[in-house]
């Protein structure tokens, strides 16, 4: 420094943090784990009806990291948010009269017990009350209700759609022989947001959401909606993470390599 520049800028000590490298590999880990979390979880449910993938958005917020410290004592992170992806799944014909699926937007609706609960997943099935239910049993409502298919209401069984027995319209009427006996309740949200996964192919709606009918649905009988889950894309992505995975533990690595030599030196000091 030219003589009498230290007046002007007087000389400032320098802090240097070797942990904070690492603090920041961890991190990077920490949302590898997530991405591989989700990501799997996608895989998993290829073949299942009606499912809908979760994708992971990522933003940069402060912490504090020590208030008792100074006020001024932040750091960024980043942050995870997971969100659905409610995008249509492939439609599948499959000749069972008890599978429905829905064209275009709505959810069916179902009762739980903790309350009501929807899903796209159009695999019905009779349960021992004659009931219609989802593959786990709880009834899909109509008029607001359970409805019971009757056997006896049907000649020569509930078996296929060629008897024309049990029919499921467009609009979601159900009818046997004919006779309307009710109507499927399909519902949906201004915001897809408002919904958040309840597990078992489920969604719940969040505090404060209020669901609307759809004004004209559009149902296929015979049909099942295949989950939205694009296996290569997916492939791609934990490809991704391996590779992400491998250059954070060869950096965690370096800085291991890098404290022990900083230890080393100024230890002789």
């Amino acid at each position: 420094m030219a003589p009498g520049l230290h007046k002007h800028f007087p000389m400032m000590a320098i802090k240097v943090n070797p942990q904070l490298g690492l603090l920041e590999a961890l991190e990077g880990g920490r949302l590898i784990i997530r991405r591989l979390d989700v990501t799997a979880n996608n895989l998993a449910n290829v073949s299942t009806p009606g499912y809908r993938r979760d994708v992971l958005g990522f933003r940069e917020v402060l912490m504090r990291k020590f208030p008792f410290r100074s006020p001024d004592d932040w750091r960024a992170f980043k942050e995870v948010t997971p969100k659905t992806d409610f995008r249509q799944g492939p439609l599948e014909h499959t000749g069972n009269p008890f599978d429905i699926a829905i064209g275009g937007e709505g959810f069916f609706k179902v009762e739980t017990p903790n309350g009501i609960a929807y899903t796209r997943a159009g695999n019905f099935r009779l349960d021992a009350e004659h009931r219609l239910v989802t593959a786990q049993g709880y009834p899909v409502l109509a008029d607001g209700a359970p409805i019971v298919i009757d056997p006896g209401l049907a000649k020569g069984g509930l078996t296929t759609l060629d008897n024309v027995r049990f029919q499921v319209d467009a609009s979601g009427v159900i009818a046997i022989d004919g006779t309307e006996i009710g109507r499927l309740d399909v519902v949906t949200f201004s915001d897809p947001s408002a919904l958040k996964k309840y597990g078992e192919n489920l969604f719940v709606a969040k505090e404060g959401a209020q669901e609307m009918p759809v004004e004209n649905p559009d149902l296929r009988q015979g049909y099942l909606e295949g989950s939205n889950v694009e296996p290569l894309v997916e492939m791609v992505k934990l490809i991704e993470i391996q590779r992400h995975f491998e250059a954070i533990q060869k950096s965690i690595q370096r800085l291991g390599d890098n404290t022990s030599r900083m230890i080393e030196t100024y230890g002789r000091t």
